[in-house]
């Protein structure tokens, strides 16, 4: 009987305690967290305040203001002070603060009561873990004693298991049943009426939700996938931008509407988001694209250089701006992406990766210094290595040529830069280059008579520049007296190069052939004739005598 009288008493002490210092402190100053003891009834004054405004509009409707709103979630944003929320995920911190203060004071008031002396009021402990729970108040990098992350984490289960526990502060409500079967964010809005008007099997508990919480999910989930599957809108950034709207829209129903929660809320959470954030690095990805696109389609001197120029550009801006827009919606997550990348960086891994990305780290760069050096561009004709065409793109990773047959050439541009570039479409002016074969029965005469007159049609035509101009009986060949003719046409365009080379052909033919000589082709001639010379005497045999020595 004593032991009951003491704790009742000790439970009056420490309530006393807690509105004592609660009419004390102003409204403004943050929790007291400089011990355990102090953190701990600072929560507990905190959400004992909340509970009780919350229970007058529970009770009373017409309680159900705005200011007495703002005041509650004033005083939760408060005691959401007291946990260390560090381990909990950016865009669920809101949610899992409201529910980590209802889990703990339920649990709290169903634990075994407490010895207000007996709470440490001293900074100099690391950590004090209540009796009987495995509930710790940490001392934090600040100096500040808040519930540690674990105990965050483990709340939920640990309210699970003592939930059948009469509540040591008199309450009928178990304030977190109330909030999590009920709608809206702590204060159900004024639809929820018509909700509890329902049979009560809808407000029964399933999964941790309520059954009406279940069909307005199925209700919700269905209106939002029809939206997004029947709608007319080709744009592909309108398209990604309402999707985002509409997956929004569900979450925003879920969360602050419907009220899920647990489990299940932290899942369609991660999921939405994710997606959210994928589609919003597309649009990052399209809008700067094309709005490079866009700001080159507005200058005056819009060449195929500006043009590969803007499209690499944009490419890489807009996925610069994608991977961003990824890494931060990751980070939100929860994901600890700035860690990765430094722990790549660092490891065996990080080589690894490195030496994977490594060839298309020299493409990427290969594209870069092809725009830097201008050797190229969209619409040049170019021979490169054996290799010859037009060139058609310029990507990041390779560049493209359609050759004269059609065929299409890929060469990546880290093996391009490597390569010897003949850019036939940077010429100043084309040389007309000619060698002419006439028949050994063309004399000297009609040779010289031919070269003057070539050398006069070139002068005297408007295409061809005066310098170099060259017409020359050049040698004596196998079969032919050749002339080597070299000038420079005044054009840049090989159309035109070919036409005039054409044209000239022409009238050098007519020359030739007006001069009554002959072009020469491969010939041999062969001569045939018969010996008149006699046949030598035949040689008769003498007889030698021999002369006697003296």
């Amino acid at each position: 009987m004593k032991t009951i009288t003491s704790s009742i008493l000790s439970v009056c002490c420490v309530l006393f305690t807690f509105f004592a210092q609660a009419e004390e402190a102003f409204p403004l100053a943050p929790p007291d967290l400089s011990s355990p003891q102090k953190a701990l009834t600072s929560f507990e004054t905190l959400v004992s305040q909340a509970n009780q405004q919350l229970t007058e509009i529970i009770e009373d409707p017409t309680q159900n203001t705005e200011p007495n709103r703002q005041h509650i979630y004033a005083l939760f944003d408060k005691a959401t002070q007291t946990f260390d929320l560090s381990k909990v995920p950016e865009s669920s911190q809101n949610r899992v603060a409201i529910e980590s203060v209802m889990l703990m004071k339920e649990i709290l008031d169903r634990a075994p009561p407490l010895d207000l002396s007996l709470i440490p009021d001293s900074n100099t402990l690391d950590r004090w873990q209540i009796p009987d729970t495995g509930l710790e108040l940490i001392k934090q990098a600040d100096g500040q004693y808040r519930f540690s992350a674990q105990t965050v984490h483990g709340l939920y289960s640990d309210y699970l298991l003592v939930k059948h526990l009469p509540s040591h502060s008199g309450a009928d409500l178990d304030y977190y049943q109330y909030y999590s079967l009920s709608a809206g964010r702590l204060i159900p809005p004024t639809w929820f009426h018509l909700v509890e008007t329902l049979p009560s099997v809808f407000m029964l508990e399933y999964g941790d939700q309520a059954i009406w919480q279940w069909l307005g999910l199925v209700l919700s989930l269905t209106i939002s996938l029809l939206a997004l599957l029947y709608n007319h809108i080709h744009s592909p950034i309108s398209k990604a931008i309402c999707a985002v709207l509409t997956l929004s829209g569900f979450l925003y129903l879920a969360d602050y509407q419907l009220n899920l929660t647990g489990i299940l809320m932290s899942t369609l959470n991660v999921i939405i988001e994710l997606i959210c954030w994928l589609l919003l690095s597309q649009v990052a990805y399209l809008l700067i694209y094309k709005t490079c696109r866009l700001l080159m389609s507005k200058q005056r001197t819009n060449t195929t250089l500006r043009q590969s120029l803007t499209q690499i550009i944009g490419t890489l801006l807009g996925s610069m701006a994608a991977i961003a827009c990824l890494g931060y919606g990751l980070n939100r997550l929860g994901v600890p992406v700035y860690g990765i990348v430094t722990g790549l960086s660092l490891g065996g891994m990080g080589m690894a990766i490195a030496l994977a990305i490594r060839p298309t780290m020299e493409n990427l760069i290969g594209g870069v210094i092809l725009f830097l050096d201008k050797s190229l561009s969209v619409g040049d004709y170019c021979q490169i290595g054996s290799q010859s065409g037009v060139i058609e793109q310029i990507g990041v990773r390779s560049t493209r040529i359609r050759a004269k047959d059609r065929t299409q050439i890929t060469i990546a541009n880290g093996d391009l830069i490597k390569r010897e570039i003949i850019n036939y479409s940077r010429r100043d002016r084309y040389p007309f280059k000619a060698t002419i074969g006439l028949r050994y029965e063309t004399s000297m005469s009609q040779l010289q008579s031919i070269t003057e007159k070539i050398t006069s049609l070139l002068k005297e035509h408007p295409d061809v520049l005066d310098s170099p101009l060259r017409v020359h009986f050049s040698a004596f060949n196998a079969y032919s007296l050749d002339i080597e003719i070299l000038a420079h046409l005044n054009t840049t365009n090989r159309e035109t190069f070919l036409n005039l080379q054409q044209e000239l052909l022409i009238l050098i033919d007519k020359i030739i052939t007006a001069e009554g000589a002959q072009f020469a082709f491969p010939s041999s001639t062969t001569y045939l004739a018969t010996d008149t010379l006699q046949p030598a005497p035949a040689v008769t045999p003498k007889t030698v005598q021999a002369v006697p020595q003296t």
